[in-house]
This record gives structure tokens, sequence and C-alpha cells, in this order.
């Protein structure tokens, strides 16, 4: 940029390396954390095309998997999802409806799974939530 020029808006990625540059406690720093704090809260309460906000939308998602896990559970069904620790395509976390966790290898084509590891005993998984809710 040359002398004079001036952009209001510059792309967030300067922003984050120029935050790399700073001293961690300059207040400077605390400016531009502020900021992009409140950037990001007001995206989050912008109205999406079904007429809720972001936030109110993750909400509702988040509702509506909470019931399908507990319905499921309720069951005796497991649920499957990915983190972390599952490396894609074919390994998944399946949440058990005892509340522990195992890392599977799910065959999609057949619907079978080999189990690789426990990863977390009962009533010590991610999910484990939704059983004390029934």
């Amino acid at each position: 940029m040359k002398m004079g020029d001036f952009r209001l808006f510059h792309p967030i990625e300067d922003i984050e390396e120029l935050k790399s540059d700073l001293k961690g406690d300059s207040q400077f720093l605390s400016y531009l954390d502020e900021i992009l704090f409140k950037q990001q809260e007001s995206e989050l309460q912008q109205p999406l095309p079904n007429g809720l906000s972001l936030q109110q939308t993750n909400e509702r998602a988040a509702e509506v998997i909470t019931n399908l896990h507990r319905e499921a559970f309720s069951k005796g069904i497991p649920m499957y999802y990915r983190d972390a620790r599952a490396t894609p395509p074919k390994e998944f976390i399946r949440a058990n409806p005892d509340g522990s966790e195992d890392l599977v290898s799910l065959h999609l084509s057949t619907a079978d799974y080999t189990l690789i590891k426990h990863l977390v005993p009962k009533g010590e998984g991610s999910w484990a939530f939704v059983l004390a809710d029934r």
C-alpha cells in the first residue's frame, strides 16, 4: 500500500497476521480482539433465509441431534459420528446406548463394522448426557 491508500475493510487473514505480530499484552491487540468478537457476535444474530439467526439455527440443530441420539439409545441403537479421533473415510466413533464409545471401521456397503478399540467406558462418552435425560 502506498502513501494515501486507505482501505476500510481488510481481509481477515491480514488482521490475523497482524495480531500474530503484536505483543500479547498490547492495547491494540485487545482492541482488535474486541472488534473481531463483536463482528462474530453480529454475524451470529443476522437472519438466515429460514428467518432465524445462525445461533438460533445451530441451537435447533443441536436439539434435533440430541433428540435423535436419545431416541436411538432408548431403542438400543448406537449412533455414529466422526471427530479428531477417527481417520476418514472409514473410521467412525460409535456412541453406544450405555454411554461408552468405540473407534470402529465402518463398511458402508454392508453396514458391518470392525471394532478397532474401546475409547471410553460406560457412561463417559460425549453423548452419555442424554442417558440422564431419559
